[in-house]
C-alpha cells in the first residue's frame, strides 16, 4: 500500500493477493471497466463504487468460466470521507442468496492497512479459484473499515470476529454488480458434487473377500411424504419442533439453501419441516408418490417486525451475511431498520405467499394456529397429511410447545426481545410501523395483504 495517505492527495491505492494471480494481468484497460457510479448503492456517505470488471486469466472481460478456472475481478471504490483501517471485498453468492464465499483484506495476510483520508481512490484485485458447482453467481461488493485499534487486536488474534464484525462501519455495498457463469471443467468432467470443492485427499484400499452376514435392510417408513412449506419468521420453528417430537427418525432436517429438498432426493415415508419454498419452486422438485404438504403463512406485517428484532438481537450469527446485516440494523435506527428489511429481506416472504396464494392452495395462518394450534394441527397433519401419530401423542406434543411452556411461564404478549419466542401476539406491528412506515408497506405488498384476508382494504 501507498504510503501517502495525506489529507486532499487523489491517489490509488492497490491491494491485491499474489497466490492465485496471474503475474502479467494488471488494471484493466479504461474500455474493459463499467461505469457503476450511477447503480443503486448501500452506502453511508463515505464512499461509492465506481467502476468495476470481471476478467479472465488472459485479461479479456468475460462472464463465462469453467470450473477451476480464475476469475479476476477488478473494483474501485472512491472515498468521499476520511475512514478507518479499509476492508473491501467480494462475494460470490447464488441466485438463491445463498454466500458461497466471501473474503476481505482482513482475510488476505501480509497487506498493509492503514486509515485513508478522503480523495483516496482504492483500486482492488480480487481472483477466484472457481471450483463451484456449474450454474449462474452473483457478485457482491463492499467496503467497510474498523479504527485503528479494533483492527489491530483483530489481526492479532485477541479480538474474536463476533465482536471485531459489531466494531465494522459498513461503508458502501454493491448488490448484484456482476453475474458470471461456471460450466463443466475440461471434456466436460464435474469435479465434486455440491456448491463448492473442498482441498482433500481419497485413498482406496481393495481388500480380498470375506464372507459377511447379510446386511440388513430398510425399508422405506410406510405412509405419506410430508412437506411443511412456509416462510421465514411464520412460527416455522415451533412447527419444525412439533414435527420432530412427534416423528423422530422420520425427520428430514432444514439445510442451508433448501438443499434437503433441491440437491438430494427426496425420501418416501419421511417428514421434511420448514421448507421455504415458492410453488414454482416447489413444482421444480421430484416428489415420491404420496406426497403430501401444508402451507403456513404470517401476516406480513408482523413478519418484518419479527425479523428485525431477529436480525438485530437474537439470532444466532451463522455466517457473514448475518453479520453484515446485524452491524448495518445496529447503525441505523428502527424505522430505517423497518424500510431497509422491506426491501432486502420481505420480497421473499411475499413472493412465497403469492405464489402459494396464487396456486389457489389451502394457507394456514400462523395467527390462526395461535388461537387453535391443537385443533387445526389434527385436521392439517393427521386428517389431510396422514401422519401416523396418535391425536393423544399430538395433544401432548403441541402443550410442551406452547410458549409459555418454552420461555418458562412467560405469557405470550409478555416481550423478551433477546429471546427467539419474543412475544408471538398477532398485530404486535401496530406498536412498531410510523406512518413512513406504513405507507412504505402498503405500496409494496398492500394489495397482497387483501389478497391473503389480512385487511379488507388499504385503509388500515
Amino acid at each position: 500500500m501507498s504510503e501517502d495517505c495525506r489529507p486532499g492527495v487523489n491517489h490509488i491505492i492497490s491491494l491485491q493477493r499474489t497466490a492465485v494471480m496471474s503475474p502479467q494481468i494488471g488494471w484493466p484497460d479504461p474500455s474493459c471497466l463499467i461505469d457503476v457510479s450511477r447503480k443503486f448503492q448501500l452506502n453511508d456517505g463515505s464512499a461509492r463504487c465506481v467502476r468495476l470488471a470481471v476478467c479472465s486469466a488472459e485479461g479479456r472481460p468475460s462472464s463465462r468460466f469453467r470450473q477451476g478456472e480464475t476469475a479476476h475481478l477488478f473494483y474501485e471504490f472512491e472515498l468521499l470521507r476520511d475512514i478507518g483501517v479499509p476492508a473491501g471485498g467480494a462475494e460470490l453468492v447464488t441466485p438463491e442468496g445463498v454466500v458461497v464465499h466471501g473474503k476481505s483484506c482482513y482475510q488476505y495476510p501480509g497487506l498493509e492497512l492503514k486509515p485513508l483520508a478522503a480523495g483516496t481512490r482504492l483500486r482492488f484485485h480480487q481472483a477466484f479459484q472457481l471450483w463451484l458447482a456449474p450454474g449462474r453467481y452473483q457478485l457482491n461488493v463492499g467496503l467497510a473499515s474498523a479504527e485503528p485499534e479494533v483492527c489491530r487486536h483483530y489481526l492479532a488474534g485477541n479480538l474474536p470476529y463476533e465482536q471485531f464484525a459489531r466494531r465494522l462501519k459498513d461503508h458502501c455495498r454493491l448488490l448484484r454488480a456482476a453475474t458470471l457463469e461456471v460450466s463443466f471443467g475440461a471434456n466436460g468432467a464435474l469435479s465434486h458434487h455440491g456448491l463448492a470443492d473442498l482441498p482433500g485427499e481419497l485413498h482406496l484400499d481393495c481388500l480380498p473377500a470375506e464372507p459377511a452376514p447379510p446386511l440388513p435392510e430398510y425399508p422405506a417408513p410406510n405412509g405419506p411424504t410430508v412437506l411443511h412449506i412456509t416462510h421465514w419468521k411464520a412460527g416455522s420453528q415451533w412447527i419444525a419442533q412439533i414435527l420432530r417430537d412427534c416423528m423422530g427418525q422420520r425427520i428430514i432436517e432444514p439445510e442451508l439453501g433448501e438443499a434437503q429438498v433441491r440437491h438430494y432426493p427426496i425420501q418416501r415415508g419421511f417428514v421434511y419441516p420448514a421448507v421455504y419454498l415458492s410453488r414454482e419452486e416447489f413444482e421444480a422438485l421430484s416428489l415420491p408418490e404420496n406426497t403430501r404438504w401444508f402451507v403456513v403463512i404470517r401476516d406480513l406485517r408482523d413478519t418484518l417486525v419479527s425479523a428485525y428484532f431477529s436480525f438485530k438481537i437474537s439470532h444466532p450469527v451463522l455466517g457473514s451475511e448475518l453479520a453484515s446485516l446485524r452491524q448495518k440494523l445496529w447503525e441505523i435506527d428502527q424505522e430505517a431498520g423497518f424500510l431497509y428489511l422491506m426491501d432486502h429481506f420481505l420480497e421473499k416472504c411475499a413472493r412465497i405467499q403469492l405464489s402459494w396464494l396464487e396456486a389457489g392452495e389451502p394457507l394456514l395462518k400462523y395467527e390462526h394456529l395461535l388461537r387453535d394450534d391443537l385443533g387445526l394441527l389434527s385436521e392439517v397433519l393427521i386428517d389431510r397429511c396422514g401422519l401416523p401419530v396418535s391425536r393423544e401423542r399430538l395433544r401432548e406434543v403441541v402443550a410442551a410447545n406452547r410458549f409459555e411452556a418454552q420461555t418458562g411461564g412467560r405469557r405470550r404478549g409478555v416481550e423478551d426481545v433477546s429471546a427467539h419466542q419474543r412475544k408471538a401476539v398477532p398485530g404486535d406491528w401496530r406498536n412498531h410501523f410510523t406512518e413512513r412506515v406504513k405507507r412504505a408497506f402498503k405500496a409494496r405488498y398492500g394489495g397482497l395483504l387483501v389478497a391473503t384476508g389480512y385487511e379488507k382494504n388499504l385503509k388500515w
